[in-house]
């Protein structure tokens, strides 16, 4: 399992906390929270977290990702912030300081 970056899960807190006003969410929003059961998003929500996510880390397989989940059974098809976090993880480009150690 990849280790979550905790700087990398904090950014993607702050991104759904500010979306959450969109979303009409006003609870806790944490590593734990899931997107469908919890916040109630809506594929084109989850899309637009997507293209956000990129924006910041650079091209994932982020498609090929929903893809996956998607093909699970229905009831292991939502996703934590936490899976999240360890997804962009796994697959984000290394930045320059990572890249000289």
């Amino acid at each position: 399992m990849t280790q979550v970056d905790p700087q990398v899960l904090a950014a993607v807190l702050d991104m759904l906390n500010e979306l959450a006003d969109d979303w009409e969410y006003d609870g806790a929003i944490g590593a734990d929270t899931y997107f469908i059961a919890d916040l109630g998003l809506e594929s084109l929500d989850i899309v637009v977290i997507g293209t956000m996510i990129q924006e910041r880390y650079g091209r994932l397989p982020f498609a090929e990702f929903l893809e996956e989940l998607g093909q699970r059974p229905v009831e292991e098809r939502d996703l934590t912030v936490a899976g999240l976090a360890a997804f962009i993880c796994e697959h984000r480009q290394p930045v320059l300081e990572e890249v000289r150690r």
